[in-house]
């Protein structure tokens, strides 16, 4: 027994020297897996204590706020009745609404998370080429793999434990998710372990995540942009306009040349697992990022542009999903997870 003590004892005295070891080694160490997955758990544990916190505080706020309110009833309106048929998910506009302010705290919490991780890459995208730079890009990974990691375990958990699990994370958004998680919980390990000084590793890693944040956080203020006021409406084409181009660069063409030349590295070193593996991956997440990043703010700005009315489209927000729903005649007011549904049309 008191071995046993004292082998934790021990752990624990030195696991602040471990974890930085293995998140900053000197050029001529090498972590191994063992002491990174250490270094990934722990990050994981940090990320889900973080969005624990940001729901204990943020959302007595947002449920007190009628602006907020406001904006996730039209955002039902806009695209959030589309968007529940996609994942086979019925509400109505009054639950998702509820379900939105509920998972409110956990969408600021998801551009946080991404746009430091892809911060921590901005040293080496900007041509930093010492072994600091490197690790801090390769810690944007390991950043990422343990909120992922975090996420998924939410999913399993919720769907195994809670009596409407399988209601409030159905099958269709369990397959999103973990297309979308697949990159970074397959790749992301081995990839820093044998790249770790790699740029395309590292601008690769930036160019997912601040996407993802660009993204994100523009559609949360759009939510809250009245479309019947002129000025507002405006303002929404604009920021859709620009993330449109940004997720069409940098989630399409650029990601695209970025996954080739990381693809021709892994076969001219003879990584042929990583290299097959990568295929399948790069397939689905190129699916995915047209699917659920680009062609989201294309439609959007089809269906709400300067020409909307000229094409027979909608250009308010009381427009053909308000009608949707009253030829429903009112849904399963069951309760959901939407903050994966939301994710699953602007996020990685």
């Amino acid at each position: 027994m008191t071995d046993t003590m004292t082998h934790y004892s021990n752990l624990l005295t030195t696991l602040p020297t471990k974890l930085y070891s293995a998140a900053f080694p000197s050029p001529d160490e090498s972590p191994s897996s063992q002491d990174l997955m250490i270094l990934v758990s722990t990050i994981a544990v940090m990320w889900a204590a973080i969005f624990s916190v940001l729901h204990r505080y943020l959302h007595p706020y947002a449920m007190r706020q009628q602006w907020l309110t406001d904006a996730m009833g039209r955002e039902y309106d806009r695209v959030g009745l589309s968007m529940c048929k996609a994942l086979r998910v019925k509400w109505t506009r009054q639950r998702y609404t509820e379900i939105m302010l509920n998972d409110w705290p956990k969408m600021q919490g998801i551009y946080l998370q991404h746009f430091i991780g892809g911060a921590l890459c901005l040293p080496a995208v900007l041509g930093y080429t010492d072994s600091w730079a490197a690790n801090l890009a390769c810690l944007g990974v390991l950043s990422e793999m343990g909120w992922e990691m975090s996420d998924m375990a939410d999913i399993v958990i919720t769907r195994s434990t809670a009596i409407d699990g399988k209601e409030r994370v159905p099958d269709t958004l369990v397959m999103i998710m973990s297309i979308h998680h697949s990159m970074t919980l397959t790749l992301g390990l081995p990839l820093v372990m044998k790249y770790r000084q790699l740029r395309t590793l590292h601008l690769l890693t930036f160019n997912l995540q601040w996407a993802a944040a660009l993204a994100i956080s523009a559609n949360e203020y759009c939510k809250t942009l009245d479309l019947k006021n002129q000025k507002q409406l405006w303002t929404f084409r604009i920021v859709n306009g620009i993330c449109f181009g940004i997720m069409a660069w940098m989630r399409g063409i650029y990601w695209l040349f970025l996954c080739g030349k990381l693809h021709m590295r892994l076969y001219e070193d003879e990584e042929y697992t990583m290299m097959c593996v990568g295929v399948v991956i790069y397939t689905l997440i190129t699916g995915f990022n047209v699917m659920l990043c680009i062609y989201p703010f294309g439609k959007k700005m089809l269906k709400f542009g300067p020409r909307s009315k000229e094409m027979g489209l909608v250009d308010m927000d009381d427009g053909e999903e308000l009608e949707d729903t009253k030829k429903e005649g009112g849904v399963h007011p069951s309760p959901s997870n939407n903050s994966l549904m939301e994710k699953g049309d602007t996020d990685n």
